[in-house]
């Protein structure tokens, strides 16, 4: 097939994001064999004003995407979160491609009030959507004319390449990268956390005061931490969690995380490591730390996890599936 691929990209970011669900996606469905176009929907609306303002921008990106539509006659649209694409432009490819099919997918939190607002714009003109957030949070998007699936963070294998669980000589104990929002109780926990692993090789980028790291500078660390932590800014959504855990399990890293509602339906309790509170996530990490061999067989077992049912090919084939109906969205695991 042909394929508009509407997302990101962040090109004008100079590869530092090269790891982002985007490329994931677009290079997944490049290995099942489909022709894929990249519209970078942020940055040619930057593009399109003096002072990069993607607002100013906005009508001339859905310019463009509909001359794009119109040159390439692509057999479906896909489209990334695309806050800046109007219900009119797809209303437009519509009527010029009749047959075309829409589909967006979504990897931000759903309990973000915009990022509903975002997509009940849209939904008219949707025939599937794909978020990584499951439960209420899901169903609420169903419609006669629009089919919901939830997915997971996706892994890539030329990305993705670290296999941590054979290293025995990892410089980094124990690992998170993530912000805190200024957000006084993760702020908190994340202090908290950093006090009581005194004594162990941590790591924090991103937050308590440590700045964020990207690109190459970011995987490389990656690949030298034994364990890590996937803390999202709720854990209480059911199946949500940032794209963090496929970093994690995805490069072999033993991985921690809280007991998000459903969660134990994509990795199980030998996996990952589940964690109750701060006082249960320290205890755990100590153990693992004085018993690496056994947290080496649970990241073993997340990496084939993640590498074999998350793995971007899979997931996107899934994708096309539901779409076109060779699946319904109730089948899709």
């Amino acid at each position: 097939m042909k394929i508009v691929h509407v997302a990101s990209y962040n090109y004008l970011k100079d590869g530092q994001s090269y790891y982002a669900t985007d490329y994931k996606i677009h290079q997944g469905l490049v290995r099942n064999g489909h022709f894929v176009y990249p519209f970078s929907y942020r940055d040619t609306a930057r593009c399109a004003t003096l002072f990069g303002s993607k607002k100013w921008g906005a009508g001339k990106t859905n310019k463009r995407l509909i001359e794009t539509c119109r040159n390439i006659r692509p057999d479906l649209l896909l489209m990334a979160h695309a806050e800046l694409i109007t219900l009119e432009t797809l209303c437009e490819i519509r009527k010029m491609l009749p047959s075309i099919k829409i589909a967006m997918w979504f990897i931000d939190a759903m309990f973000n009030e915009r990022n509903v607002i975002n997509i009940e714009g849209k939904i008219a003109e949707i025939d599937a959507l794909f978020l990584t957030t499951g439960g209420e949070w899901l169903e609420r998007f169903t419609s006669p004319t629009t089919k919901v699936a939830f997915f997971p963070n996706i892994v890539d294998p030329s990305i993705d390449v670290y296999r941590n669980f054979e290293q025995s000589d990892l410089p980094i104990d124990f690992l998170f990268c993530g912000t805190d929002y200024k957000d006084p109780v993760r702020q908190a926990f994340l202090s908290s956390l950093s006090e009581q692993l005194s004594g162990l090789n941590t790591r924090f980028a991103g937050c308590l005061g440590q700045p964020r790291i990207f690109g190459a500078e970011y995987m490389q660390t990656l690949s030298q931490a034994r364990m890590g932590l996937n803390y999202s800014r709720r854990n209480d959504v059911e199946l949500y969690s940032s794209d963090r855990i496929a970093h994690l399990t995805g490069n072999g890293v033993l991985t921690f995380t809280p007991r998000i509602p459903g969660y134990e339906a994509l990795y199980k309790e030998d996996e990952i490591v589940y964690f109750d509170d701060l006082d249960d996530l320290v205890s755990k990490i100590r153990y693992y730390h004085g018993h690496p061999d056994e947290g080496a067989s649970i990241a073993k077992r997340g990496w084939e996890r993640s590498q074999k049912y998350f793995e971007n090919s899979y997931v996107t084939q899934r994708f096309l599936d539901v779409i076109y109906n060779a699946m319904t969205s109730e089948e899709y695991d």
